[in-house]
């Protein structure tokens, strides 16, 4: 059978986001072994003495690249349809983002204040309390940082689309500046140890410029529809099926497992943090083979676009099983396959239960904010 011709719609998108987060569950749940030293697991089978598990987990933080990469896909999508984007737009999407958080929020750290008070991150803290409230900071779960990086670039969209349809090149240009400048923000908000808001608004411009170049790659291919130029390329050339996409997928987690060992132990420890440079190159190239070998294999696209459509709070609670609260029931079914298999159904079913919670407090007004934005 011919595959469909590569149109990046929204199942698509979703496809993808659903390849994103299992990325992103396998790289908390085995990317860290310190984070689990209370529980034990039995691996798929060992690599260079490690377990494979662990190594597609240290593969899977190019998770966070594909999920900017498809919010700058999509809100381009979003003002080519529209031929526009205000910050009023953006102000709604941010608000409707909030509104899932707060849900998650005031679900989950309730139990942690409650029942876990006994550790430094759950002990109260009115300040504390307000920071994390607002996702000024990221005390009470620590992979929640990605929030400010979405709401920011969410609200500074409008800008940056300007910049792109007046001078594409030179906010290429820009975008690559501000990326290498995000080292120069990894230690400085120490020279302002007394000027806490200071020290949290460095925290998060340094944060913003590293991430940033992922969400206008995304525009970029959107706005050059790169897409379906790399689609009609791969048919020219005759190798448009889906074994060249499965190796290319070997191909791209070997480069950046092996060739980033090499980069740090060539340059050294001074550029932790700022290595994953080339992941917004990798990010559209593994979506691109992705997509083009689960495509037509329908309990495949079925599964990614259940897992895609939940994405958002499976981010958002994910770590209270693997890390904060549950961990040795996470880890219960012992054997690693099982446990990620698990810990979906878990969030899957609190996705469920939140979901359900959001349709019951949506208010007419609610309603058509929420309609403005789709």
């Amino acid at each position: 059978m011919e595959d469909k011709p590569f149109i990046f719609s929204r199942n698509m998108t979703a496809i993808s986001k659903g390849l994103a987060i299992v990325l992103m569950v396998y790289h908390h749940l085995f990317a860290f072994p310190n984070r689990i030293e209370a529980v034990h697991y039995k691996p798929i089978m060992m690599v260079d003495n490690l377990p494979l598990d662990q190594l597609i987990g240290q593969f899977g933080k190019l998770c966070v690249a594909i999920f900017l990469f498809l919010s700058g896909l999509g809100l381009y999508k979003s003002f080519e349809s529209k031929h526009k984007f205000t910050f009023r737009q953006g102000l709604i999407r941010v608000f409707n983002f909030f509104t899932i958080y707060w849900l998650v929020f005031f679900i989950f750290i309730p139990i942690g204040l409650k029942y876990f008070d006994d550790t430094v991150r759950y002990a109260w803290n009115p300040k504390l309390f307000i920071y994390n409230l607002f996702a000024l900071i990221h005390t009470y779960n620590g992979e929640w940082w990605f929030i400010s990086v979405y709401i920011e670039l969410v609200l500074l969209f409008p800008l940056i689309i300007k910049l792109i349809e007046k001078w594409p090149t030179l906010t290429s240009y820009l975008s690559f500046i501000f990326l290498f400048l995000s080292a120069f923000f990894l230690h400085i908000d120490e020279f302002f140890s007394n000027l806490e808001l200071v020290q949290i608004g460095i925290n998060h411009l340094g944060t913003l410029f590293q991430w940033q170049i992922m969400f206008i790659t995304g525009i970029y291919f959107s706005k050059y529809s790169l897409f379906e130029k790399m689609d009609a390329f791969f048919s020219k050339i005759h190798l448009n099926n889906k074994i060249v996409f499965l190796l290319l997928l070997v191909l791209y987690f070997y480069f950046r497992q092996y060739s980033f060992k090499f980069i740090i132990g060539t340059r050294g420890p001074e550029i932790e943090g700022i290595y994953n440079y080339s992941d917004f190159i990798l990010a559209p190239m593994v979506i691109f083979s992705f997509v083009k070998l689960v495509q037509n294999i329908t309990i495949l696209e079925r599964l990614f676009l259940l897992l895609g459509k939940h994405s958002t709070i499976i981010w958002l609670t994910h770590t209270f099983f693997i890390y904060y609260f549950f961990q040795e029931i996470s880890f219960a079914p012992y054997y690693s396959t099982l446990i990620v298999i698990w810990v979906f159904i878990l969030t899957i079913m609190v996705s469920i239960g939140i979901n359900f919670l959001i349709d019951l407090v949506h208010i007419p007004f609610f309603r058509k904010t929420r309609m403005g934005t789709s």
